[in-house]
């Protein structure tokens, strides 16, 4: 029998990286690692651990609910956490998203956020699919997450399956207008769905920052022609930019919004995607194939 771990890790190659650190348990900021050593988490576990490893509060509200219900289908059933979590999702972003789905990580909350943008317009009968998106942007390891992000040797192997998604240039410091022209221009063809973004920081693509302003324009320039506006806030909402949203410092109201990570302080895997009821009415009809056919085993897990 081998010694060697049957655990394939992401992100690394397992042929030139040492050995993963064993981590036996963590608290607060601290992971402790099985030698004994004390390890600071600095990237707070991939941006998810907002409130420290094992937040009290948390931890019993996990143990409270196990007792009463562990999981159910979430097509033709709902439960109270689900029902309470999305009114309260409702609440606190913009009046203007009004429908939650329910998913279970980032990239999937993504690939929820373009589909529902397709959606849309094939149920209006437009014939808009094209996705607009920025240069160096980070939106997943799914098939539609990676399509709209930078293209490179994290997706090279995948090329095939990927489908094509124009890219609008980073608004790099003084050359804003470059980026808010290519943005007008690709949206004057009209045929593009939506452009997503990740609001004022480009995260995994180098940490680029961007203002409030230039996000404002890009969202106005949505608006005149009439371009759904995706706002990817799985890394950079519950408050890592200052507010709570980042597009809250812009002033805007995207027609579609990404949540997860410190959704549930990192405790348990869990994202959202919400929507205006422009984009959930466009798919409620009596015709069956307008179903928003999207789904995952753990949707909506109590």
């Amino acid at each position: 029998m081998t010694s060697r771990s049957p655990v394939w890790h992401p992100f690394t190659q397992h042929a030139v990286q040492p050995d993963p650190t064993l981590i036996a348990r963590g608290e607060g900021a601290w992971l402790e690692a099985a030698d004994g050593r004390r390890i600071f988490d600095a990237i707070s576990s991939w941006w998810v651990v907002t409130h420290g490893h094992r937040h009290p509060r948390i931890v019993q509200a996990i143990k409270d609910q196990v007792d009463k219900l562990d999981q159910v289908i979430f097509a033709g059933f709902t439960h109270e956490p689900a029902e309470k979590l999305a009114r309260h999702l409702v609440a606190i972003t913009p009046p203007e998203l009004e429908y939650v789905f329910f998913s279970d990580s980032g990239s999937t909350s993504v690939e929820v956020a373009l589909k529902m943008a397709l959606g849309y317009w094939r149920h209006l009968g437009a014939q808009r699919s094209r996705i607009l998106a920025l240069e160096g942007a980070y939106h997943g390891d799914t098939i539609g997450g990676m399509s709209v992000g930078e293209r490179g040797v994290f997706n090279a192997p995948y090329d095939p399956l990927l489908f094509d998604v124009e890219r609008i240039p980073f608004p790099v410091s003084g050359r804003e207008q470059a980026t808010f022209d290519a943005l007008d221009a690709a949206c004057k063809r009209g045929d593009v769905a939506a452009l997503i973004v990740e609001p004022l920081i480009l995260g995994a693509g180098g940490m680029l920052i961007y203002p409030p302003a230039v996000l404002a324009e890009m969202k106005r320039v949505c608006e005149v022609h009439n371009v759904l506006f995706i706002a990817d806030e799985v890394m950079t909402g519950w408050g890592r930019t200052g507010t709570l949203f980042a597009c809250e410092q812009a002033g805007i109201a995207p027609d579609i919004a990404c949540y997860s990570k410190g959704l549930t302080g990192g405790s348990v895997p869990l994202a959202v995607t919400l929507c205006r009821a422009g984009i959930f009415d466009a798919h409620y009809s009596t015709d069956r194939s307008k179903t928003f056919f999207h789904s995952s085993s753990y949707t909506a897990n109590p």
